[in-house]
Parts: structure tokens; C-alpha cells; sequence
């Protein structure tokens, strides 16, 4: 006669079974039915378990930009009241696995910046993205943002300052796709900013920002001279320029790295500001030469 204990415990036997099911045919038969029964019954838990925790938790995904779309990597976002949380990679891109569902307030935080709060319901099987912008503070900006942001190079600050996202910047990439004619043209695309050519094509065109460019974008263009609105300021390379003695144009889209737009004093990092940055502030870095190769290759 043939016995076993998973039989008995799992009811199978050869009434519970029935004669549809288990077939005479003696114990091997009886036996696969049994571990066939078995196996269903192990299955079923397992979906039941794993629908339970689907019901519990979902995923908590989202992108950490600045204001200018610029990613913040190293950005901590925590859900309000809860132990979860995550860190932003390169790419300002969070996830939090088995978030848990319902109605949560997120929370994105980054030395540097004000932090910023987000509110929504993660639904099972479904999940929710959050995205977030946060705003830099330009007083904030320290040793630790700057070395995060570019190390210890000479374009240091413009990484740092560009990661805050407070002005408008321009790099060597952007530069590279537009093909601008004129270094002045790049500044066509920025917000806020104002070019308006000059009466011939030899004249320098006047760039209005911050508090003239509204006057300037309300007047028609014949209006507008040179000399009617104030002019704004330069930093190139990281030396001041005072207002008047220099014009974007001198230098050739070919020869600036990057440039950094200010459109008044409230987007002025506070080391840049002088008495005539009110009108706006744009800060150039020119092209490193490439370094000569000494005769002989070495």
C-alpha cells in the first residue's frame, strides 16, 4: 500500500482527487497528481502574495532639473513622513522601488538651493512620476558646489554657477550648433535679452536687458540709438570690463568657450556685481590654444 506525508497534508488523496482526476493506474500516477496539486497550490500563494504587496507599494520616479533645465545631480528627494528616499544621478533622474501608494508630498532638496515640495497619489501598479525644479542660490554657492560642479579649472565658476541655473548660459555646444555669424547673435535666443542691429552693417548692435529692455521692446526700432539706454557690463575671462569700453562682438564666436548672461542685479552672483552691472552683466570665456607639441613629440 502506498503512503506519503505531503499527500496527507496537502489533502491529496484519492477521494479528494476524484476519479477525473487521478486515474487508476497505481502509485506513480497518484504520486504526479499529487505533486501537480501541489505545485498549483504553491503557485496560487505566490500570485496572492505578490498581488498583496502590487496593492502596497509601486514606483516613485522623476527628473530634478534647475530653472534653466539644467540637471541637479546629487539632489536627495524623500517622501514627506516616510523613510524613502533617493539621490539624483548625472542625469537629475530619481527612483524609489516599493514606494508606498496613496496620497504622499515629496520633497527634492540640494545644497545651493531653496527646496521644493511636490504632492500626488502613487496608485498600485501604476506608480507616479514626479519632476522638479529647484531654484539656486547664488549666495550659497561654496567650495563644495564648485568642486562638485568643475573642480579646480579655469571655467570653475561657470560650471558651479550654471549647475544654480540663475542667468541665462551658453556653451561651447551650443555655440558649435547654432553657427552664429556674429558672437552677439547667440544672444538672440535668451529671454529677456534684446539685439537690435545698428542703422548700417558696420555698426555694433545695441543689447538691451533687465530693466531697459522692456522700454526697449516697447519702442520702434528707429527709435532705439545707441546711447539711449544704459549699456551693460563684461566680464571676459574673469576680469571686469567697464561699460562702454568693450562690445561682445569684439571677440569671434570661434574663440569663446562659453558665455553667461545676467539680466540684472538679481541674477548677479554677488562677487560680479559693480555699479554699472545694473543694466546686465554678460561674462565671456574665450578658447584655451591648444597646447604645441614640442619638436620630436615629446
Amino acid at each position: 500500500m502506498f503512503e506519503c506525508d505531503f499527500v496527507a497534508h496537502s489533502g491529496c488523496d484519492g477521494g479528494a482527487m476524484g476519479a477525473g482526476l487521478v486515474p487508476d493506474g497505481g502509485p506513480s500516477v497518484r504520486v504526479a497528481a499529487c505533486v501537480a496539486a501541489a505545485l498549483a497550490l504553491l503557485a496560487a500563494g505566490a500570485e496572492g502574495a505578490a498581488a498583496q504587496g502590487a496593492q502596497g507599494a509601486a514606483r516613485l520616479w522623476g527628473v530634478v532639473t534647475n530653472l534653466n533645465g539644467v540637471p541637479v545631480s546629487h539632489a536627495e528627494v524623500a517622501i514627506d513622513g516616510t523613510p524613502f528616499h533617493a539621490v539624483t544621478n548625472d542625469s537629475g533622474v530619481y527612483r524609489i522601488e516599493f514606494a508606498p501608494v496613496g496620497r504622499v508630498r515629496v520633497i527634492a532638496r540640494r545644497v545651493g538651493f531653496e527646496p521644493a515640495g511636490e504632492r500626488g497619489t502613487i496608485k498600485p501598479g501604476v506608480g507616479l512620476q514626479l519632476d522638479f525644479e529647484l531654484k539656486g542660490l547664488p549666495e550659497l554657492l561654496d567650495s563644495v558646489m564648485i568642486h562638485e560642479a568643475g573642480g579646480n579649472g579655469r571655467m570653475t565658476d561657470f560650471w558651479a554657477r550654471r549647475l544654480l541655473g540663475v542667468g541665462a548660459f551658453i556653451t561651447r555646444d551650443d555655440i558649435e550648433r547654432r553657427h552664429p555669424g556674429k558672437s552677439s547673435d547667440m544672444l538672440r535666443m535668451v529671454p529677456g535679452v534684446r539685439v537690435v542691429a545698428g542703422e548700417s552693417g558696420f555698426d555694433r548692435p545695441l543689447i538691451t536687458m533687465g530693466r531697459n529692455s522692456v522700454t526697449s521692446n516697447r519702442l520702434p526700432r528707429s527709435s532705439i540709438v545707441p546711447g539711449s539706454d544704459c549699456s551693460v557690463a563684461y566680464y571676459v575671462d574673469g576680469s571686469y570690463v567697464p561699460a562702454g569700453t568693450f562690445h561682445m562682438d569684439d571677440i569671434s564666436p570661434s574663440m569663446i568657450e562659453g558665455v553667461e548672461v545676467y539680466r540684472g542685479p538679481s541674477e548677479a552672483p554677488a562677487k560680479l556685481r559693480q555699479r554699472d552691472t545694473a543694466c546686465g552683466l554678460i561674462v565671456i570665456w574665450t578658447r584655451e590654444p591648444p597646447r604645441r607639441t614640442p619638436p620630436g613629440g615629446r
